[in-house]
């Protein structure tokens, strides 16, 4: 209690609640926090009502009303009828049907978008004493042996202040695992205290809670850090609101979701009209929302593939197709790979991502306009921005931010790669190849580096130096595909059929152990399948000139 207030010892019983009172306090808190109480629940109003009402200390209902209207001195009054009001009951992994689809759909998708920028970012909005927040925390941690290296955000948000305080200690009985998923993970994420169970410290530092009041507070916003979120649950709250306020809330929820983002409501709260702007999707036992529009500008396109001309491959992995790109009679082919989101680049053959039980169309990556805004909230280092800005073709952008890094920090091999790509882009030959030399002086074994300097060189029409930049490049992984198949391409711009076969049959052979969906190292999202297929069409064509020649 504040001081001051003393518990309402003025009537040995609660004062009635009558109709009159139903319509005003009714009124009240659906204006203030959008709370809806049709005259079926005149009941549950009136109990609320009275139980805050006990904590006052006025002398009747009049009074205690004419005591919320009055801002000054309503605040926390007003609060304890909100937490009267509200339940704050749930459990964890609350509805296996929904939880089955995060964990085995709709996490795994989001991993893989994410897995250059390391960021995630999720919203619990109604989050009652923090049972859900924390099962998401709980399902990343399964997901993501390397988590502690991301940057996650899962931000629980209620009006009941009381079920946040509880959420923040994070200490729960023997009901709130009432779910199989629960009991079989209690013992790797919670530590008994007598009848009760605490949380683990790694699980409760992954959520931040917060007082929020989804009809008068500001979102989407920086301030309320309520932007750019990929995942929103909202369970079970939208139907204590009216339709009209349900769809404002739920607007207001697509513009806090980034391309592509989820929104997760309880089952009683589905409807046509109010997620109208959302695309469905069904799952066993569950049906999710998810914004669907695309970001502009699209992707950087890869033309390296569907050039039909070899002087336009030297540089194709350099600069963003154009308009006017010539294609070649195999470009459909790669149509699907290029909706395909790239992916930072690992080690050794191609690496197939956590296979959901449904696997969804290959998605865009977001724009520059969402790493901006990641800065801002301050989860972006700036050689993963500079990756961003090149891949969606902000060349110039990415160079000055690069160039500052080389002159600040010491000596960074990936940085002067990085620089050499930037300046190949711009179409400045001599910078892009020094910056690559550096690197390569720093580290022998630096392959983004070699490979990079070997499209300078073909460009510049200095083929020898470029196959043995390629050859570099091929010595220090022998599984990157693409040193392979660019060296392929070096060998038939030469005349050289057998070597370029030979080339075009190593990497094919390294494909054939891959999935046709799985992602080629360092293509920026081309599918293992779709270059097989283009390989394949290149050995018929070159098989048929080695036959006439």
């Amino acid at each position: 209690m504040t001081p001051g207030d003393n518990l309402n010892h003025n009537n040995e019983t609660a004062p009635a609640f009558g109709y009159g009172d139903y319509l005003r306090f009714s009124k009240l808190v659906h204006e203030r926090c959008g709370l809806y109480f049709a005259e079926n629940r005149r009941a549950d109003l009136g109990r609320g009502v009275r139980q805050a009402f006990a904590f006052s200390t006025c002398t009747d209902l009049d009074e205690y009303y004419h005591l919320l209207l009055d801002s000054d001195s309503s605040g926390v009054h007003f609060e304890r009828l909100i937490n009267a009001l509200t339940i704050s009951e749930t459990h964890f992994f609350r509805d296996a049907g929904q939880i089955d689809a995060l964990y085995s759909h709709v996490l795994p998708q989001l991993i893989r978008r994410r897995r250059t920028l390391r960021t995630l970012r999720i919203w619990s909005a109604g989050c009652a004493s923090g049972e859900e927040p924390y099962s998401i925390a709980m399902l990343l941690r399964e997901l993501l042996p390397n988590v502690d290296e991301w940057s996650i955000t899962i931000l629980g948000t209620d009006i009941n202040t009381e079920a946040i305080e509880r959420a923040r200690q994070a200490i729960y009985s023997e009901w709130a695992f009432r779910e199989e998923r629960a009991k079989k993970w209690r013992s790797r994420y919670f530590r008994r205290r007598g009848n009760r169970y605490e949380l683990i410290p790694a699980v409760r530092q992954m959520v931040t809670f917060a007082y929020f009041n989804l009809v008068e507070d500001e979102y989407p916003s920086y301030e309320t850090n309520t932007t750019l979120m990929d995942l929103i649950l909202c369970r079970n709250v939208m139907i204590y609101f009216s339709d009209p306020i349900s769809r404002r809330i739920v607007d207001r929820f697509y513009d806090c979701l980034t391309y592509n983002g989820w929104l997760v409501v309880g089952h009683a709260e589905h409807s046509l009209t109010i997620y109208r702007r959302f695309s469905v999707h069904n799952f066993p036992n569950a049906i999710l929302y998810q914004r669907t529009d695309e970001p502009t500008p699209r992707p950087q396109d890869w033309e390296w593939l569907a050039s039909a001309g070899p002087e336009d491959k030297s540089s194709a992995l350099l600069v963003p197709v154009s308009a006017s790109a010539p294609q070649s009679p195999y470009a459909s082919i790669l149509s699907d790979a290029r909706e395909t989101p790239p992916r930072k680049r690992e080690a050794g053959r191609c690496v197939a991502p956590p296979e959901p039980e449904v696997e969804p169309k290959p998605e865009p990556e977001l724009d520059h306009v969402y790493i901006d805004s990641l800065e801002r909230l301050g989860y972006v280092d700036p050689f993963e921005r500079a990756r961003e800005l090149l891949r969606y073709g902000h060349s110039e952008k990415a160079r000055d931010l690069l160039l500052a890094m080389a002159k600040e920090g010491p000596h960074h091999v990936p940085t002067y790669a990085l620089l050499g790509q930037a300046y190949a882009n711009l179409g400045d030959w001599e910078e892009a190849e020094w910056w690559c030399r550096q690197a390569i002086r720093l580290d022998k074994l630096a392959l983004d580096a070699y490979y990079i300097l070997a499209l300078v060189l073909q460009h510049q029409g200095r083929i020898d130096e470029a196959i043995s930049a390629m050859k570099k490049v091929v010595y220090i992984d022998r599984h990157y595909v693409l040193g392979h198949f660019g060296l392929a391409d070096l060998y038939h711009s030469q005349g050289q059929l057998p070597q370029a076969l030979k080339s075009l049959d190593n990497a094919r052979r390294l494909l054939d152990s891959c999935s046709g969906d799985e992602l080629v190292p360092g293509s920026g999202g081309i599918t293992a399948g779709s270059l097989r297929e283009a390989i394949i069409h290149q050995q018929q064509r070159w098989g048929a000139e080695a036959s006439d020649s």
